[in-house]
C-alpha cells in the first residue's frame, strides 16, 4: 500500500504528543513546565557564512499503536543559515521543510481515507511535546501554524513543488482551461469527449513510441508491413484498395530512404501507422494532435498535483478526520502497549490517533486553523 501523509498533520503538529514512555536520555526536560517551553526565548547568535552546515535528519518520533514507522522522503532540506535554538519546540528544531515536503508530495490519503504516518522529530522535541498541557498544546498550534503557512505559500516553496511535480508527474501549467481526463469525462457521461480524448491519447502514444525507435528498427518493421500491404492491395476493392495502394507507394518510398534521413523516415512511418489506425492522414495533422494531447495530459496532471489543489485536498481530509475523533474512547494496557478498547478505534489511522492523544482543545485549534486556511484557498 502506498504510504500517504498530510501537510495538515504538520499544521496540527501538536497532535503528535504521544502517550508512550519518555526518553530517559532527556529526562531533565521533565522538570520543565509547558509555559516555560513556549515562552519567548533570547535572540540567537547567528554564525558567520563559513559556519553554515547542512541540517541533520532527526530521529523518528515515537508512534502509537497502528501507525506505521515513518520512511524518510527524498526531499532535500533548505540550508541552515542560523544555529538551532536550545528550545526544542522552536521552529528551527521542527524539521519543517522536510516534514512538509513529505506531506505535500505524498499527497492525498484517498482511497485509504487516512494517513499511516506522522512527522519526524528529534527526541528532545518529542519529549517537550509530551510535556505540554492542553493550554500549551493550543498555544503551540497557534505558534507554529502561521509559520508553516508562510513557508508553504512562499515563492521558493511553490517553485520547488512545481519542479517536483514536473519531474514526477509530467505536470506543467499550459494555461489550458477545461482540460478533463478520462475519469472526469466518464463521470460526466461525455461519451463523445471520451472517444476524442482516447483517440488523441492513442496518437500521442503512437508518435512517442515511434520517436523512440531507431531507423534500423523502423526499416525492419516497415519491411514486414510492406509485404502485408502489397498482398492486401492485390485482393482489396474500392476504398480499401486505394488505401493499401497508398500504403505500398508511401511505404516503398520510405524503404528507399534506408537510414539516411531518420526524421523523415520516422515521421513518414508514423503517418502510415496513423492511417492504419484511422487517425490523422498528414504529418502536420498527426503531430499537431500529438502536441495537443501532450499539453492536455500535462495540464490535467498539473490540475491534480499543483500546490493549491493538494493543499485543498489535504486540509479538507484533515478537517474531516479530526471531526470524527472520539475523545472519550477508553484505552487499556495490552502486551505492554496502550490500546483502544474498541477494536474499530484500534484500526484508525495515524492522524485520528494523534488527534486523540493531543486532546480535544488542541485538535479543535488545529481544525479551526485548517478550516480558515481552506477558505482562503477557495
Amino acid at each position: 500500500m502506498k504510504i500517504r501523509i498530510s501537510i495538515a498533520c504538520v499544521v496540527g503538529v501538536s497532535l503528535l504528543v504521544a502517550t508512550t514512555g519518555l526518553d530517559a536520555q532527556v529526562g531533565g526536560l521533565l522538570k520543565k513546565k509547558a509555559a516555560e517551553i513556549l515562552k519567548p526565548k533570547p535572540t540567537e547568535t547567528k554564525p558567520t557564512p563559513t559556519e553554515t552546515k547542512p541540517a541533520a535528519e532527526p530521529a523518528p518520533a515515537p508512534t502509537t499503536s497502528g501507525a506505521a514507522t515513518p520512511t524518510p522522503a527524498a526531499a532535500a532540506p533548505a540550508p541552515v543559515t542560523a544555529a538551532k535554538s536550545s528550545d526544542p519546540l522552536d521552529e528551527s528544531n521542527l524539521n519543517l521543510t522536510n516534514n512538509i515536503n513529505r506531506f505535500v508530495r505524498e499527497e492525498q490519503p484517498v482511497p485509504e481515507g487516512e494517513w499511516s504516518q506522522v512527522p519526524f522529530f528529534s527526541g528532545p522535541t518529542t519529549v517537550a511535546l509530551k510535556l505540554l498541557d492542553n493550554n500549551g498544546r493550543v498555544a503551540f498550534v497557534g505558534k507554529t501554524g502561521p509559520i508553516i503557512k508562510a513557508l508553504v505559500q512562499s515563492d521558493t516553496f511553490a517553485k520547488a513543488h512545481a519542479d517536483h511535480i514536473r519531474s514526477s508527474y509530467n505536470a506543467v501549467d499550459h494555461g489550458i482551461t477545461g482540460a478533463k481526463g478520462l475519469e472526469e469525462l466518464m463521470k460526466a457521461k461525455d461519451f463523445a469527449g471520451m472517444e476524442a480524448f482516447g483517440k488523441r491519447q492513442t496518437m500521442m502514444n503512437l508518435v512517442d513510441q515511434i520517436e523512440q525507435q531507431s531507423a534500423a528498427d523502423i526499416q525492419r518493421t516497415l519491411g514486414y508491413e510492406l509485404e502485408g500491404w502489397r498482398k492486401s492491395a492485390q485482393t482489396a476493392t474500392g476504398k480499401n484498395k486505394a488505401k493499401y495502394e497508398r500504403y505500398v507507394k508511401d511505404g516503398a518510398a520510405l524503404a528507399a530512404l534506408g537510414i539516411s534521413d531518420e526524421k523523415k523516415l520516422r515521421r513518414g512511418f508514423a503517418v502510415l501507422k496513423s492511417l492504419d489506425m484511422e487517425g490523422p492522414e498528414t504529418e502536420d495533422a498527426l503531430y499537431a494532435m500529438h502536441d495537443k494531447a501532450k499539453q492536455e495530459t500535462e495540464q490535467i496532471a498539473w490540475n491534480q498535483h499543483n500546490l493549491q489543489a493538494v493543499l485543498k485536498q489535504q486540509l479538507t481530509a484533515f478537517v474531516a478526520i479530526a471531526g470524527t475523533v472520539d475523545f472519550t474512547a477508553a484505552t487499556a494496557m495490552k502486551n505492554k502497549a496502550e490500546r483502544f478498547v474498541n477494536p474499530a478505534y484500534e484500526k484508525k489511522g495515524a492522524i485520528w490517533k494523534a488527534c486523540f492523544r493531543a486532546g480535544q482543545p488542541a485538535t479543535a485549534a488545529a481544525r479551526q486553523f485548517a478550516q480558515a486556511w481552506l477558505k482562503e484557498l477557495r
